[in-house]
């Protein structure tokens, strides 16, 4: 019932009420990008939705234009590619606001896994173990995202992905929802650790503790 029924009935009230609330923040955003930087507001992206399927994904632009033809879709802290506002609204997930519309389009979900690129499923060993992720609505924020962020490796998101799939119920929902007011505000893990240097991975029995701190010790 509740993720057939509610959790939707839940998604078209909220991203309803979100989109009213923060129509002037998201105004205001918006004008501070276009004085930033050359380009759009808002960055357009296909991505994978649930069962594979191809959907257009909205998040305010972050990043200087032709980005990703500069230097690839991914990005580490420091990118000279990122925008002065764009390390802001990255830091805050305030990139992430557009993508209310999304949610009441029915394309996503608030809490889900998170949408990739086609591509970015090639860097996990033996996807198909975890097709379940597609088995849901993408959503704005899923159980990586309390702690580890963008700190995970591709196939530790994918697992954590699949728990979630299966384990879905509203108290684990209100436990993420609430728990990323805490990782938003500490703005941490929100880059890709740099080329070369090993992301979390549960499977490599290595603590995600014990790997922030070898990486601060590195600094």
């Amino acid at each position: 019932m509740y993720r057939h029924v509610i959790k939707r009935f839940i998604d078209v009230i909220l991203s309803f009420i979100g989109l009213i609330v923060l129509a002037v923040p998201m105004v205001i955003i918006a004008i501070a990008i276009n004085l930033d930087s050359k380009g759009g507001a808002i960055f357009v992206q296909e991505r994978m939705g649930k069962k594979k399927r191809p959907f257009t994904v909205y998040k305010f632009r972050t990043m200087i234009q032709n980005a990703y033809t500069i230097g690839g879709t991914n990005t580490y802290q420091g990118d000279s590619r990122i925008t002065k506002v764009g390390v802001f609204l990255r830091k805050t997930s305030l990139d992430e606001l557009p993508q209310l519309i999304n949610i009441l389009k029915g394309e996503m979900s608030i809490i889900g896994p998170r949408p990739i690129l086609k591509e970015e499923e090639k860097e996990v060993d033996h996807p198909e173990r975890y097709q379940d992720r597609y088995e849901i609505s993408p959503g704005l924020f899923c159980t990586v995202d309390l702690d580890l962020r963008a700190m995970a490796s591709r196939t530790l998101q994918f697992k954590m992905d699949c728990d979630y799939y299966k384990n879905m119920s509203f108290p684990l929902d209100c436990k993420v929802f609430f728990g990323i007011i805490r990782t938003v505000i500490s703005g941490d893990n929100v880059y890709k650790l740099p080329h070369g240097v090993k992301s979390y991975d549960d499977s490599e029995g290595e603590s995600y503790k014990d790997t922030d701190s070898k990486n601060k010790a590195g600094k």
